[in-house]
């Protein structure tokens, strides 16, 4: 016999719980973290430059590993680095819609990890 928990054994439907669990709560992180940098970013130039820099070549760097779990993060963190590079008060008015697109998906992410998450809490509360 296994030492699985027996809510396992009772359904196995509900085996990838941790998981959509941990993905919730990165959504939400990753969210408030985008939006703390969007606002540091635009308000200090130079920090705002060093920290579009290092997020558009990481996410480069996700993308150019070729691994599928890292295709999708790394084209968010690409697109994010991007923007916060155009979010630089220097470009006029691409700046104010790079930041707006940055916050937006700043919330966005909070959002749809909230509803992640009472969807998970909903679904644990039908096996107990």
């Amino acid at each position: 016999m296994s030492n699985e928990p027996e809510w396992r054994e009772a359904n196995p439907s509900s085996e990838n719980m941790p998981n959509r669990g941990r993905a919730a709560i990165l959504f939400i992180a990753g969210g408030i973290v985008l939006a703390i940098l969007a606002i540091v970013g635009m308000r200090v130039r130079p920090v705002g430059l060093a920290v579009g820099v290092f997020t558009f070549v990481s996410g480069l760097a996700m993308l150019v590993r070729r691994k599928q779990f890292f295709y999708k993060p790394g084209l968010i963190v690409t697109g994010c680095g991007f923007l916060l590079l155009l979010a630089n008060p220097r470009f006029g008015v691409v700046a104010g819609f790079a930041a707006y697109f940055i916050i937006i998906a700043a919330i966005g992410l909070v959002v749809f990890g909230l509803f992640r998450a009472i969807k998970l809490a909903w679904e644990l509360g039908k096996f107990s």
